[in-house]
């Protein structure tokens, strides 16, 4: 069962503003981050100036648990960090699956993994301003703003650390209640904030995650892990692969298969007059054992990766030479060429997103389906019997 987070969130969000405690209190709320339809993440934090306290449900790949705890001196520095992930059906376990800490040692962060009975350690060069980044988690961002907004400051490069290296984004006032956050390869994310620069709504749909989250109030975590501790999304986009053969060409497509769940596509997640990785993570691969022709451009046997610039009357098929790369990674100066597209509809609305190329007569057509949508790329095979 589905639950309505939009309508639970406008109920919190009414009922919290009775209650809501004063900036030098501690501040409960929660965010809820949803991709289409489905919820994904669930976080219940409380803010202090010095110490934030985090309980965390991610559905993506399996669902799991995590309690996190952050802290800083008077001067909002970085002085120590604490992740530590469960089972949701054993959430109060005394030994967790793994755990991240994260501490300072002179000049030097030191982060401490450790899993299966098994630690890694590694060192960076201490920055004060530091924070820590924690995939699908939200909170960190605030804590950003609201050091921004105390420090009246319009603009900020905000160090994190990201994964195994620290990484900058760029934090930007666009409105007096309003800021971009730049991630440094997923793109630019939106949030509005209030007076003290704590996050009301953030929209991710410009990145690669393409997430909404809302701030609501308190949350029953121990209820929700139960209800979700056996029904994880799996992965947000899995690998689509397909092989056809066209008038004796081998022809093979690898994707990433984002899934449609209920969201508006092209025109929508997927911007009208603008490039897109056409599917997801790593780049669209595209090989062929013998010559084509789509249009007047040549395409010699090998293999190649596809981008798109789709259009509400069909738009653009890049081909382009470099290949391995991921999605987000596009070389301009390696176009093998661009030929124009064309758009249909159907009735049957497919989830994952496809590829397929098939046979038509004396011709081939390339088939991008998503949705009711069908782009479409006529090909021929260099010496093909058009008899045959």
């Amino acid at each position: 069962m589905r639950i309505n987070w939009y309508s639970i969130c406008s109920l919190l969000a009414v009922s919290w503003s009775f209650f809501a405690c004063s900036e030098a209190e501690p501040e409960a709320a929660s965010f809820i981050a949803t991709l289409g339809e489905d919820t994904l993440v669930v976080e219940q934090f409380t803010m202090q100036p010095e110490r934030v306290e985090a309980e965390v449900l991610i559905r993506t790949p399996q669902t799991r648990y995590l309690k996190q705890t952050l802290e800083m001196d008077s001067n909002g520095n970085f002085t120590k960090f604490h992740s530590a992930t469960y089972d949701p059906k054993a959430m109060n376990a005394e030994e967790p699956l793994s755990e991240e800490t994260v501490t300072v040692d002179g000049d030097s962060l030191v982060v401490t993994r450790s899993r299966g009975g098994e630690e890694q350690a590694n060192k960076f060069a201490y920055d004060p301003t530091i924070l820590p980044w924690i995939d699908m988690v939200h909170w960190p961002y605030e804590v950003a703003t609201r050091h921004l907004t105390k420090a009246g400051n319009q603009s900020s490069d905000q160090l994190m650390l990201a994964g195994r290296n620290p990484a900058v984004f760029e934090i930007r006032t666009i409105e007096p209640d309003s800021v971009s956050i730049k991630h440094p390869y997923r793109g630019t994310m939106y949030a509005r904030i209030d007076d003290h620069g704590a996050i009301q709504y953030y929209d991710a749909t410009a990145t690669t995650r393409k997430l909404i989250v809302k701030r609501s109030g308190p949350i029953d975590m121990q209820a929700l892990a139960s209800r979700y501790a056996g029904k994880p999304i799996g992965s947000l986009s899995g690998e689509g692969a397909s092989e056809a053969t066209v008038h004796g060409a081998s022809l093979k497509m690898t994707f990433g298969q984002p899934a449609r769940r209920g969201r508006e596509l092209f025109g929508g997640i997927v911007p009208w007059n603008e490039r897109w990785r056409t599917g997801a993570n790593r780049a669209t691969h595209f090989s062929t054992d013998k010559d084509l022709m789509f249009g007047d451009l040549a395409v010699p046997a090998g293999e190649y990766t596809l981008f798109t610039i789709p259009q509400p009357d069909g738009g653009t098929l890049i081909i382009n030479q470099q290949t391995g790369q991921n999605g987000n990674s596009y070389d301009e100066s390696r176009d093998l060429g661009r030929v124009p597209m064309t758009i249909t509809s159907q009735d049957e609305s497919v989830e994952l997103f496809t590829i397929d190329a098939v046979e038509r007569e004396d011709a081939g057509v390339l088939q991008l389906k998503w949705g009711e949508t069908i782009l479409e790329i006529p090909f021929t095979v260099v010496g093909a019997d058009s008899a045959s």
